[in-house]
């Protein structure tokens, strides 16, 4: 996946496009998203965890409900659909709230790791210089207890002159 496929916000597309020139062996493997995208990218880890929802995402208890209230919803076209009905009945600033990759204001990006799981130290320089940056929202490199690198940032905020 390259950075002008992923119809990233006008904030996120300049650092990302920073972080790569600075760092060549970064691989995006997630931008921008739409609902149905959104809603797939989710059930592909309910599957395997009903719970995975409440553990990763903190504003979804709305999607975390459905998937409670459905259980015969076991795989990941059913899910998807169920999560996909959920959002479309969520009221924007509500659904706002679930994941910036909505917004195109979050990445993924493959690991940097070792078998280990340790980071390696690519992946080391990468991870600092997200965490360092100044409009950095939340970057994660485990997402409901698995292995997952995601960087969402904010707006700046804007300054009057």
């Amino acid at each position: 996946m390259n950075l002008q496929t992923m119809q990233l916000h006008p904030v996120m597309h300049r650092y990302a496009t920073e972080l790569q020139t600075l760092h060549p062996s970064v691989v995006y493997t997630s931008g921008r998203r739409d609902l149905q995208q959104q809603a797939h990218a989710m059930a592909c880890n309910v599957v395997s965890n009903r719970q995975w929802i409440s553990r990763t995402y903190r504003h979804a208890a709305a999607l975390q409900t459905a998937v409670d209230y459905h259980p015969d919803s076991v795989t990941v076209p059913q899910i998807e659909l169920l999560l996909v009905r959920t959002m479309q009945q969520m009221d924007p600033e509500e659904l706002a709230k679930v994941s910036d990759h909505l917004a195109g204001l979050a990445v993924d990006l493959a690991p940097m790791e070792d078998g280990a799981g340790q980071l390696t130290p690519e992946g080391q320089a990468v991870y600092g210089w997200i965490f360092r940056c100044a409009d950095t929202k939340w970057v994660t490199t485990r997402e409901g207890g698995l292995t997952r690198w995601h960087w969402s940032v904010k707006l700046p905020i804007a300054t009057e002159v």
